[in-house]
């Protein structure tokens, strides 16, 4: 299988989009701290630079996590994998339900509440998973979701259409102690222009993240291999994102009264690329597969788009990896441009990552406020920001946030720092392998404010 393991071309191109923001390092001991090196001059510290954004939009409240990919795709034999459901109808905003059924789209559920792993759910919303009735002999079968009513949405899958087919089934098999991240190419089953606020997506075990892309240019149905885009969102045919995962379950998240009319728009039959990392610690194969249900909203409804925030840090890692013994918090910075609001927040780094942290520095008065913190690499917390839930506070061992919505000016500064202690004896790169590689990363939604998408060394 490929990995994904070399970044140089990010590298490449992080020299020409000048990051957003500057970034250093503070160690245990800040006067022997050394300074992060940009991409084109290891050793030296970077300066501020200048913010970078891109023209495309992203999905809403959750962002997907990964490294850069570095190849064309390739054009493989169409073996589309979706399950076609068509998009008949809409159901129509601000209904009540009758009990014990799902709320409609673009309806703002009841005040939400917050799973052990900070993911924003909602107890209006059933969890369906496992009910499919499946027996593929392989790990997660609970995992696998139902088809939704075609009058609701629209179902996304990626895996064997037939799990007796053995040929079919080897192409998304992963061996014992495998780890790769590849795309697979689909087109969405909708035949008409849909719109959305709100989705699911359940995948096996071995799940790391998902980033679903969409692209105006026609790539082929089927097949692992190269992504069109590098992972920093400048591949110019790209539309929009679909909503990706940051692990193996992303429940359907909430709506507030005041992002009613916040939307995104799915263009009929897109081509679309799946990013999908996948490890297998185990000693048995598992299979490389997900179910996302995409939940219609009135189109007349939606007055206003989400744009994505997109922050990684440590791209030159893969230049000067962080050394074995290293215990450093690395700093990153990214400027806002425009008044607006923060929607969510999403953090994502790897096993040597032991606590992120995401603050705001406000222009007007210098302070700076934590507004996101985890610690488990392995449950990634995302964090909506509304009038309507509650997440929970800060503290010393789990994910905590602010609650309410999260309003930003032109001139605050959107801050992330990652602590990595290295107790590998290796050096560590900025790679999607989970064990050997790291990255510092904060992904999330906003209304308003310019898109950000800030690359940094």
């Amino acid at each position: 299988m490929q990995n994904r393991s070399n970044v140089w071309s990010a590298l490449c191109i992080v020299t020409w989009l000048a990051g957003c923001g500057s970034s250093q390092v503070e160690g245990t001991d800040p006067s022997t701290a050394p300074t992060t090196p940009t991409a084109g001059a290891a050793g030296q510290a970077s300066a501020p630079v200048t913010p970078v954004t891109t023209p495309t939009t992203a999905a809403p409240a959750v962002g997907a996590t990964g490294a850069p990919t570095t190849a064309a795709p390739v054009a493989t034999t169409p073996t589309a994998t979706p399950t076609v459901t068509p998009p008949a109808g809409t159901t129509p905003p601000g209904t009540t339900p009758p009990a014990g059924t799902t709320p409609p789209a673009g309806t703002a559920p009841p005040a939400g509440t917050t799973d052990p792993n900070g993911t924003v759910a909602d107890t209006s919303w059933p969890d369906k998973r496992g009910t499919c009735g499946i027996n593929s002999g392989y790990a997660s079968d609970e995992a696998c979701l139902p088809v939704p009513d075609p009058e609701v949405g629209m179902q996304i899958h990626i895996g064997p259409k037939d799990y007796k087919d053995a040929a079919d089934v080897a192409r998304f098999i992963m061996k014992p102690g495998e780890e790769s991240s590849e795309c697979w190419t689909f087109h969405t089953p909708n035949t008409a222009d849909v719109y959305y606020q709100t989705y699911e997506l359940s995948g096996r075990a071995g799940t790391h993240h998902v980033i679903n892309t969409m692209y105006n240019t026609e790539i082929a149905d089927g097949g692992f291999g190269p992504c069109a885009d590098p992972g920093t969102g400048t591949n110019g045919n790209i539309i929009d994102n679909l909503p990706g995962a940051s692990k193996a379950w992303m429940p359907r998240g909430r709506v507030a009264p005041e992002n009613a009319d916040l939307g995104r728009k799915i263009p009929p039959n897109a081509t679309a690329q799946a990013d999908m990392h996948y490890y297998n610690f185990t000693d048995k194969d598992l299979v490389r597969e997900i179910w996302m249900n995409i939940f219609y909203v009135d189109k007349e409804s939606v007055k206003r788009q989400a744009d994505q925030i997109r922050a990684m840090g440590g791209i030159s890692w893969s230049v000067v990896p962080i050394p074995p013994g290293a215990m450093e918090t690395y700093k990153y910075e990214c400027p806002v441009s425009g008044d607006g609001q923060i929607l969510s927040l999403l953090g994502h780094y790897h096993a040597h990552g032991k606590k992120f942290t995401a603050s705001i520095r406000r222009a007007a008065s210098g302070m700076t406020e934590k507004v996101f913190e985890m610690y488990d690499f392995m449950d990634p917390a995302q964090f909506q920001y509304d009038s309507i839930g509650m997440n929970p506070a800060f503290s010393m061992t789990a994910a905590g946030a602010v609650s309410g919505k999260l309003d930003v000016k032109n001139g605050d500064v959107i801050m992330w720092d990652c602590f990595i202690v290295n107790d590998s004896n290796v050096g560590l790169t900025y790679t999607n392998e989970v064990k050997t590689g790291e990255m510092c990363n904060l992904w999330g939604s906003s209304y308003g404010i310019m898109p950000l998408n800030c690359v940094l060394p």
